[in-house]
């Protein structure tokens, strides 16, 4: 079935307006939100990635890394330098077999702050100690925080 967005009547000048109902929005802040979390952490948006792939496995191999690390620009530090900033950990070391690894709490706060933020069930917080970007020190993030004053707003008026 079509999703007709005007409607013509015949012989009528006037232009019916039909709004269609919208089942999932929750990316269309993705961007806000990545830029949030990339800040509060200092992360990289390939190490986000990533960790939001992993946040679903109980356990990981370096090659289940490696596998989705082939789909992002070639950095082969990755897995050591999220190693260092307490994202991922050796969960188990095994001889002669590939070591197990898990995402540490940090890395599992990430994700679950990325998920609460998209879902509207967390604001982004508007203030400055709680949040760089409210700190408006470059360019963008006197961008972003204007829009997340706007997002904040708009999803205190749907949940009321």
């Amino acid at each position: 079935m079509k999703d007709i967005r005007l409607v013509r009547r015949p012989n009528k000048k006037k232009t019916i307006r039909q709004q269609r109902v919208r089942e999932h929005t929750f990316l269309k802040y993705w961007r806000v939100v990545r830029h949030y979390i990339r800040r509060k952490y200092d992360i990289s948006a390939a190490e986000l990635d990533m960790l939001l792939y992993l946040y679903d496995l109980p356990y990981f191999k370096k090659s289940d890394f490696n596998y989705y690390g082939s789909v992002m620009s070639w950095d082969k530090k990755r897995f050591i330098r999220m190693k260092q900033k307490n994202l991922i950990r050796e969960w188990q070391r095994r001889g002669n077999e590939a070591s197990l690894y898990e995402l540490t709490s940090l890395g599992k706060t990430i994700c679950r702050q990325t998920y609460k933020k998209l879902l509207g069930e967390e604001h982004i917080s508007e203030i400055p100690h709680n949040n760089p970007v409210m700190k408006r020190e470059t360019f963008s993030d006197k961008m972003y925080s204007d829009i997340i004053k706007k997002m904040n707003a708009t999803r205190r008026t749907d949940n009321d």
